[in-house]
């Protein structure tokens, strides 16, 4: 059961529910964009039926903007859901591993993935935030906090708890020299001010590499949004005329997804 515990940081946002039941059927979701008159739809994908059903009753009261459209208990439901509900949000086990991020964004390039895991069973921080998740939860955290990562999320922030990115910060790993050429060409763009659209234009990439490289940017760089990214590029230069991304003779990627 998920019980109160310590307030998460936000570095770089979550979703809810609607009659408290916990849902193993499909909801007739529309896959239409969405807007303020619609909940947020959420499928939580978890190892532990106890949790996840837990979690939706709790959701209920918390968050009655949001619904749990439903509970897949393998890599391959949670596909299927996806496919069928396209959801805003996939909250998924880390038991399952960072892999089903990727056929997850081939089936919905827009929606946004939590990773939740147990204290003691972390994974490695930067290693889920490359493959493309958005937050890291741990699931004693409570309920009003998981809440409060869902909305963050839905504002295109990146959420993890302090300890784990202090660790990740104290790792050395990251860093400029962490980005490869077309990283630091969209790290000198954000600085600049450009959209996703416009790095997407600018570097023949689609929108969805874009927004998955910038998420792997802030992951290299330990910063949270575009303003620390921009911050960032500023103090070391890379904006600056025949800084790093103005040296690279490296092309970008072909315009296809990465």
């Amino acid at each position: 059961m998920v019980q109160e515990g310590p307030r998460p940081q936000a570095v770089d946002p979550v979703a809810g529910v609607t009659d408290g039941r916990a849902r193993t059927a499909l909801l007739n979701v529309s896959p239409a964009k969405r807007d303020v008159q619609r909940p947020v739809n959420l499928i939580i994908c978890d190892s532990q039926p106890i949790f996840a059903q837990g979690l939706v009753q709790l959701l209920a009261s918390e968050a009655p903007d949001f619904e749990v459209g439903g509970i897949a208990a393998s890599v391959e439901e949670l596909l299927e859901m996806t496919r069928q509900l396209r959801p805003d949000l996939v909250m998924l086990d880390a038991r399952f591993g960072i892999e089903p991020a990727q056929p997850l964004f081939a089936i919905l390039s827009s929606v946004k993935v939590i990773l939740v895991a147990s204290a003691g069973h972390e994974m490695d921080l930067t290693e889920a935030l490359s493959a493309g998740v958005c937050a890291y939860l741990l699931k004693e955290q409570g309920i009003s906090d998981i809440v409060q990562v869902l909305r963050l999320v839905l504002r295109d922030l990146l959420v993890v708890p302090a300890a784990l990115a202090r660790t990740a910060l104290h790792s050395g790993r990251g860093g400029l020299r962490a980005l490869d050429p077309v990283e630091r060409q969209i790290l000198a763009s954000i600085a600049h001010g450009d959209t996703n659209r416009d790095i997407a234009r600018a570097l023949n990439l689609s929108e969805r590499t874009v927004r998955r490289r910038v998420i792997q940017v802030y992951a290299k760089l330990h910063v949270s949004d575009r303003v620390d990214a921009a911050l960032y590029a500023e103090r070391h230069g890379l904006c600056a005329p025949g800084g790093p991304a103005a040296s690279s003779s490296t092309q970008p990627d072909q315009p296809h997804d990465h």
